[in-house]
């Protein structure tokens, strides 16, 4: 099913026989064509996530970084912003 009556392009792939067959025997004619966009919309998403992972790997550092070099360290950083948030909420409850 295609969403917003947005407008198509035809595409020829090639499938390995297996897979085309696997396709074929498991969906039914009309609705190959939004089985495949349901699928490639799926892998696109995985696929920029993974290149955006790539892209930001080593951004973060010890160096800039000096407070979560351990993961003691992270713990203790991770209790602490949880405190500002119970602080926070508990100052809002007051106020409301």
């Amino acid at each position: 099913m295609l969403l917003n009556n947005s407008r198509t392009d035809k595409l020829s792939i090639t499938l390995p026989r297996d897979l085309a067959n696997e396709v074929r025997s498991t969906v039914s004619k009309r609705r190959i064509s939004a089985f495949f966009t349901e699928a490639v919309k799926k892998y696109l998403a995985q696929y920029k996530q993974k290149i955006a992972l790539e892209k930001g790997f080593g951004a973060w550092s010890n160096e800039n970084h000096p407070e979560l070099k351990t993961p003691e360290d992270t713990v203790i950083y991770v209790r602490h912003l949880r405190e500002i948030d119970k602080y926070r909420l508990k100052n809002q409850e007051n106020r409301g």
